[in-house]
């Protein structure tokens, strides 16, 4: 008789035995620890991301080591409870802190430095504007850890001239981040109708949905001023969502889709391009036809948001190795960022 198949029964007997041996509060602490311990990996394994997005930044080509530390950050995004690990709530915050110091670092003398936050949030910095993009806290995950302290919205609105919210759903429109760009003096473009009864609407610009009129938004107090075409977007059929062509008082243009998901807006998603010239498109990185949407604005610079979201349920987070299969043929113009990184834009 093989020897394997001798002991068998008594391997069997035993880890029946050593399971019911073992007392069921003792078991339920196991159980009780999991958390713990699940923390534990996710903050050595943030801590190794940190040094290694230092290490490698943000890069056309993507490296092997540029996916891998991108996967390793996927890997702890896709914990269903990731809101409530502390290693997580720190790292938010941190690479939260990490984009208002890179405000503050040498000023923008030529091209763009464009900076990537928590979902489909972007700040992006020329030498005569600084413009955000979908800015939210994480108030909407409803857990108190995962919240930017209101010092640091402070100094994010301080940083910017003008924020953009695409529509109202909450992982895009912060209440408490637009009453911050209020009370500081900088204009909030909103969809039509949201906080219309709020004390702060007053500082609200509610623009017209077409693509035909380009709008003029003043900054500082009129001393300058952007251009925006505010595309009629939707999610879905029934959202209205805006999707904005912003040209700098230097020249350059950025767009931001927000949540942009209706096949019927293709109609003019195609022809975008025919009459603006795109430098940098951040685009929902699960929208319907990713490589046609981006052939439709055609920019020389594709950065994807709406990544890893994580008040969504697993099967709708959206992780780096599906974006980069998303992209298909267009993936050579993107650069796919983690929260927290700048990547230098030089124009044309």
């Amino acid at each position: 008789m093989k020897l394997h198949l001798l002991f068998l029964p008594l391997f069997l007997f035993w880890g029946s035995f050593a399971e019911s041996a073992v007392p069921a509060e003792t078991r339920a602490s196991w159980r009780d620890a999991i958390p713990v311990l699940v923390n534990q990996q996710h903050q050595h394994t943030l801590a190794a991301v940190e040094t290694l997005l230092e290490r490698f930044p943000p890069e056309h080509a993507m490296s092997l080591e540029r996916q891998a530390i991108l996967l390793l950050l996927d890997n702890v995004l896709f914990d269903p409870e990731a809101a409530e690990k502390p290693a997580l709530q720190a790292f938010f915050i941190v690479r939260t802190k990490g984009v208002v110091a890179a405000l503050h670092q040498a000023p923008v003398t030529r091209g763009a430095r464009i900076c990537k936050l928590y979902n489909h949030g972007f700040i992006v910095r020329t030498p005569s504007v600084t413009l955000a993009f979908d800015l939210v806290s994480g108030r909407h995950l409803g857990n108190d850890g995962f919240v930017l302290p209101d010092e640091l919205l402070e100094d994010l609105a301080c940083a910017c001239d003008l924020l953009f919210i695409s529509h109202f759903h909450p992982d895009h429109a912060d209440l408490r981040i637009a009453e911050l760009f209020v009370r500081n003096g900088k204009r909030v473009a909103a969809p039509e109708g949201l906080w219309e009864t709020r004390p702060f609407a007053e500082g609200l610009i509610y623009l017209k949905r077409t693509a035909d009129a380009e709008q003029t938004i003043p900054i500082r107090g009129g001393a300058d001023s952007v251009k925006v075409i505010n595309y009629p977007g939707h999610q879905g059929d029934p959202v209205a969502n805006n999707v904005v062509v912003v040209t700098t008082p230097d020249g350059l243009t950025f767009a931001h889709t927000g949540d942009q998901s209706n096949t019927g807006d293709f109609e003019w998603i195609d022809t975008v391009s025919k009459t603006q010239k795109i430098d940098v498109l951040m685009p929902n990185c699960w929208t319907p036809d990713l490589p046609r949407l981006i052939a439709g604005f055609n920019p020389v610079l594709v950065i994807p948001g709406h990544d890893n979201e994580i008040s969504h349920t697993l099967d709708q987070r959206k992780p780096s190795w599906l974006i980069r299969e998303r992209l298909g043929d267009m993936a050579g113009r993107a650069v796919l960022m983690a929260w927290g990184e700048c990547y230098d834009y030089a124009a044309e």
